[in-house]
């Protein structure tokens, strides 16, 4: 009796632990908490990510196109993205399917009455995936041959890829790009002001604003050019507005145009420089824009300095003789401050380490508080770098010791400003605006509005993710910022001196042995203690 009760009782048990483990995984699957330990939340979905699942408002179906048995380093890959893309689902509120599918797969239609045999590569590529070169190579052979590694994102008619995924960085943010073109079709016009020798965003060459001008466009951006002297409907239907490195003075009429665009409620980012370096010479001609009393109606002075820093700064092609021959050669120069002095709470900068900061000049703020206006500094060099108003040789002889009138300390170098500004021109007229034009009202107190001012326009073409950041920020769309951050932030292991690398290389070789033979000895010692 006592046998066939403890059978019983076992048997109870053993059930009530099924059951209890079907409980939990069931409660699992509805209600669920996922554990990042990482420093920077890599491995977890940022709250814009999820917040961006929830305004789904219909369904979406992923379709990840990937071919089979793919070796390194791309072997992962599709588990990744799959993964990436199921935390997305979890936050969809069941709007959200994905469908993995190896292109060479064969499937078989009914048409006219016959069956034909097909494979899925067409649906790839009528989607708009691609296939990629791969290559493969070993000791016993060798493959090249054509592969898909993308994805598809369907949303009633409209339609996102991520055309070929190589690489893993960044994976959330062009997932929740793709989703948000989705949420977001119509594109945010971004104007950027010409005519005075401004940065032209729609056809500079070099690289890094070709990297921006396509992030933008992946963005959902579109660049519009603002001549600030033309008509005053340009500034209409902008939502920001970019003035990038004028070279010569603005009129009356653009400094108008420009001030009456913020007192609109516009967002407006002025990014000025002072000097522009002539690499030739090793020189640094003086700028003159003319927007230094408009941005002080704002409450910023951007001073007429050049902050230098001797202790952490970049490289730039100078001229470098050799013999009998001048070559130019990529050399550091106090002129180019590597700034890492930057604001936790700004958006536009957060999760970026550092900043390069070429040819800046300081910017000063205001010392009492303003009614009804923020501001804030984004970016500040260290207390070891100074500011000097009698520059001109920019090579790093010429800049090696300190010259007089040089003042040593913090500079900030980037500060935005929101809130209720007063018009540059309340006790003026507004300019004639041109034969034709209808005369114009001056606005003196703006509507809230949003302002950026950079000490240098170097700073787009050297801070691509950043500038990103700083263009969301205007738009006030930052529900891709906190993303992007994740994809841009590298750890770095600071350089150690030599004999600290010989102490840690000692510290490898001998203390696995060290920690085996005092295991050891203590196991001797604790055996004779008790026999």
């Amino acid at each position: 009796m006592n046998r066939r009760l403890l059978r019983a009782n076992s048997f109870f048990q053993l059930l009530l632990i099924l059951g209890i483990v079907i409980g939990i995984n069931a409660l699992g699957n509805r209600y669920f908490k996922r554990l990042d330990l990482t420093g920077d939340r890599i491995h977890s979905l940022s709250s814009p990510a999820k917040t961006l699942m929830k305004r789904l408002e219909r369904p979406l179906t992923v379709k990840v196109f990937f071919t089979g048995d793919l070796e390194a380093p791309y072997n992962n890959h599709e588990r990744l993205l799959v993964e990436k893309l199921q935390e997305f689902q979890a936050w969809a509120n069941g709007r959200m399917s994905i469908e993995v599918i190896d292109p060479s797969e064969e499937v078989v239609e009914v048409i006219d009455g016959k069956e034909k045999t097909r494979t899925r590569e067409e649906e790839a590529l009528r989607l708009g995936v691609m296939p990629h070169q791969y290559q493969y190579r070993d000791r016993t052979r060798s493959e090249l041959r054509q592969v898909y590694m993308g994805a598809a994102f369907l949303y009633g008619e409209q339609q996102q890829i991520m055309p070929v995924i190589v690489q893993l960085n960044g994976l959330e943010y062009d997932i929740a790009r793709a989703i948000k073109r989705l949420i977001d079709p119509k594109p945010k016009r971004i104007g950027y002001s010409t005519g005075n020798g401004e940065v032209e965003l729609a056809t500079d060459t070099r690289a890094p604003i070709q990297a921006l001008r396509n992030q933008m466009v992946a963005d959902n951006k579109e660049l519009v050019p603002v001549d600030l002297d033309g008509k005053a409907d340009q500034f209409k239907d902008l939502d920001a507005l970019l003035v990038v490195g004028p070279t010569s003075p603005l009129s009356r009429l653009s400094a108008f145009r420009l001030d009456q665009y913020l007192m609109a409620g516009g967002s407006v980012a002025y990014l000025l420089s002072n000097y522009q370096p002539n690499t030739e010479t090793a020189e640094a001609q003086r700028i003159y824009h003319g927007l230094d009393d408009q941005l002080g109606a704002y409450g910023i002075r951007h001073n007429g300095d050049l902050v230098l820093d001797r202790q952490s700064n970049s490289k730039m092609p100078l001229p470098v003789r050799r013999g009998s021959t001048v070559q130019m050669v990529p050399v550091n120069t106090p002129a180019i401050p590597i700034v890492g002095h930057l604001s936790e709470e700004s958006p536009i900068v957060r999760g970026i380490p550092k900043l390069t900061m070429p040819f800046v000049s300081s910017l000063d703020l205001p010392a009492d508080d303003i009614p009804e206006r923020e501001y804030r500094v984004l970016a500040k060099t260290g207390a070891e770098a100074s500011r000097s108003q009698a520059v001109r040789r920019i090579d790093p002889y010429t800049l090696k010791e300190r010259g007089p009138g040089e003042s040593i300390g913090e500079s900030a170098v980037l500060v935005d400003a929101r809130g209720v500004f007063s018009s540059a021109f309340m006790n003026a007229e507004a300019p004639d605006p041109g034969e034709g034009e209808p005369e114009e009202i001056v606005v003196r107190e703006s509507a809230p509005a949003r302002l950026v001012v950079a000490g240098t326009s170097h700073f787009m073409a050297n801070n691509v993710s950043a500038m990103m950041n700083l263009v969301d920020w205007m738009v006030a769309d930052a529900s891709l910022v906190d993303i992007r951050s994740k994809s841009v932030q590298v750890a770095s292991i600071d350089p150690m001196e030599a004999g600290e690398v010989q102490f840690w290389k000692l510290i490898n070789l001998l203390g696995p042995v060290v920690l085996l033979l005092s295991i050891g000895g203590l196991m001797r010692v604790r055996r004779r203690w008790v026999s």
